[in-house]
């Protein structure tokens, strides 16, 4: 399985069950279009979003608060809402967190509010710009991201002073468009030549999800073995099944990693890492925890320096979710060694501040 660049994987860490949740895609959301409405249900720091975005460049940007790569990035996003302050207007919408007590529940929106709110408060140094929530359904981040082939947090939008997207990306990356964008320098029209292609293909690959989707939700093996069969990125695809497998029917997930690790695409992969991750969190018979992490640890053992201190987080959380937190301790301490050859070389930060947040969450 391939990896594009460590950071998209840093956002798909973040990926929410609620993106799972989509039935249908929305329209469409290409760079050159009118930004859409922004129908916030409350402001928890700053100002109200504006009725319409025209007349200022402005920024709009997604998180929750259990992600780990959105706290790594506000600190960057502060720093250019203090650089830009009265030149572009900064709006974060807290997104794909309405957690409920159990699996498929939503959280009110009045204990939602005041969760976010002290969240936000105990955080409030790192997070100097307008702070706003979207609602239970998640209506702006459908509209925003999903319809821009967008499924990971954090996630941000340039809108500009026309009122168009002008870009879209992740905040780590946004300097540089920023600084064009408000200067009035951003050759739009060559973004869109690359962007727009890449929105098409994203929400392609989202239809074969939902896709998936309907077959393991009707436990249809023969649909999803055809949906493989058919796919031209085949590696991508069984990826998709057994992740989105892991959780409803970690038996049947389980099943294709024995079926495709080590046989279809690369082994040593963030992909693969990830996927172990998250079936680890739902198998319930030791003799499949046993096999799932002897899966993982093939693939941590065949990490390239690149990418080695991500996979090693990864399979240190496969360790202690299967049980074994000693072990996870040693993969933590090996992936904090792995740091230094880290690429890319600006992200170095943030998979530190995912190595430490994961190492604190083992001993809560």
């Amino acid at each position: 399985m391939r990896i594009r660049t460590a950071l998209a994987i840093l956002s798909a860490a973040a990926i929410s069950s609620f993106a799972a949740a989509q039935s249908s895609l929305p329209p469409a959301l290409h760079v050159g279009d009118d930004a859409p409405k922004l129908p916030i249900i409350g402001v928890v720091k700053g100002n109200h979003t504006p009725d319409s975005l025209t007349g200022k460049t402005t920024v709009v940007e997604f998180w929750a608060t259990w992600c780990g790569p959105c706290i790594a990035s506000m600190p960057h996003l502060s720093d250019l809402a203090d650089h830009y302050k009265g030149k572009v207007d900064f709006y974060s919408v807290n997104t794909w967190d309405y957690n409920g007590k159990t699996p498929g529940e939503k959280e009110e929106v009045e204990s939602h509010k005041t969760r976010v709110n002290d969240w936000v408060t105990k955080n409030t140094a790192k997070m100097r710009y307008n702070i706003v929530l979207d609602d239970q359904k998640d209506t702006i981040s459908t509209s925003w991201m999903f319809a821009a082939g967008r499924y990971g947090i954090p996630c941000a939008f340039i809108i500009n002073d026309e009122g168009k997207i002008a870009w879209v990306g992740h905040p780590m990356q946004m300097e540089k468009p920023l600084e064009e964008i408000s200067a009035h320098t951003w050759d739009i029209k060559a973004f869109m030549a690359t962007a727009n292609p890449e929105i098409d293909k994203a929400r392609e690959d989202r239809q074969v999800q939902l896709n998936i989707s309907a077959a393991v939700k009707a436990n249809d093996k023969a649909t999803l073995d055809s949906i493989i069969n058919e796919s031209k990125t085949k590696e991508n695809t069984i990826s998709m099944v057994i992740s989105m497998s892991s959780r409803s029917n970690p038996t049947l997930a389980l099943d294709y990693v024995k079926q495709y690790f080590g046989k279809e695409g690369e082994t040593g992969t963030p992909q693969w890492a990830q996927t172990f991750m998250m079936l680890a969190m739902s198998v319930k018979e030791d003799a499949d925890k046993a096999a799932l992490a002897k899966f993982s640890e093939t693939n941590a053992n065949a990490a390239k320096p690149a990418t080695a201190a991500l996979i090693y987080t990864y399979h240190a959380r496969v360790l202690n979710s299967t049980g074994d937190k000693a072990a996870a301790m040693v993969w933590i301490d090996k992936a904090k060694a792995a740091v230094d050859t880290f690429e890319p070389s600006n992200q170095k930060d943030a998979i530190k501040t995912f190595i430490d947040s994961t190492a604190k969450s083992f001993k809560s």
